[in-house]
């Protein structure tokens, strides 16, 4: 079985003149459609699932800031990993 991980993201678009007007809403539909556990916070997005489809969420979502002009994405990922697993609800009740 593979270890439930938690990825807090940041995608940022960058090129001349990319209006990121609903970029973000688009970026959540994405992540809604993944059916994965969420949370969109003020700075980033955190998702829960194995790597692979955490990192397939991710990629879908750079793809957006292409899709609305960006000639390029520069993304901010962190990954909390443990070998039995780490959710979101995890992280939340250790504050």
């Amino acid at each position: 079985m593979t270890a439930t991980v938690a990825a807090g993201f940041q995608v940022l678009p960058d090129g001349r003149d990319v209006n990121t007007d609903g970029m973000i809403s688009e970026i959540i539909e994405v992540v809604k459609d993944s059916g994965l556990t969420y949370a969109v916070g003020p700075m980033e997005t955190v998702v829960e699932g194995n790597l692979h489809e955490v990192f397939d969420v991710i990629q879908k979502a750079q793809q957006v800031g292409i899709n609305t002009g960006a000639t390029e994405c520069i993304t901010n990922i962190k990954i909390h990993y443990k070998p039995d697993g780490v959710s979101i609800g995890d992280k939340l009740l250790k504050n």
